[in-house]
């Protein structure tokens, strides 16, 4: 009996979702997985070399040149963009919250400070790249 009753919740739970994911297809929202492909085309595609360029204007005064965090500025304790297994783990969905919304949004240092009014998507993606191409120690 409890086997037969395992089996029913469950049919009824697969149904449930799969009839969920197809009214919301049918009424135009993207599914799981369409979501996270967008997710992934949302944060590919930025161009390391203008990437270069943003990041020496707005992040080399605390992140350093290399990424390192030692650009000897105001700024104590600046995150190290190049620690090896750590960097290579953070999503770049992640940076992109950082970069526009600040240190604060993420648990982080309230002393990054937000640059969405500042950056545009392209250019935080360029920085993204960029960042991804510092080698790391």
């Amino acid at each position: 009996m409890r086997r037969l009753l395992f089996w029913g919740l469950s049919a009824l739970c697969v149904w449930t979702v799969q009839a969920r994911a197809a009214g919301d297809q049918a009424a135009g929202h993207p599914t799981a997985s369409e979501q996270a492909a967008q997710e992934v085309e949302r944060f590919t595609g930025g161009d390391a070399v203008h990437g270069a360029t943003v990041y020496k204007r707005y992040c080399s005064g605390c992140h350093g040149t290399d990424g390192r965090g030692d650009a000897k500025t105001f700024m104590p304790h600046v995150s190290n963009l190049t620690t090896k297994d750590y960097i290579e783990f953070i999503p770049d969905s992640f940076l992109y919250t950082v970069i526009t919304e600040g240190g604060a949004a993420v648990g982080k240092s309230g002393f990054m400070p937000s640059w969405k009014s500042t950056l545009s998507d392209q250019d935080i993606n360029d920085v993204i790249a960029f960042i991804r191409t510092l080698p790391t120690y």
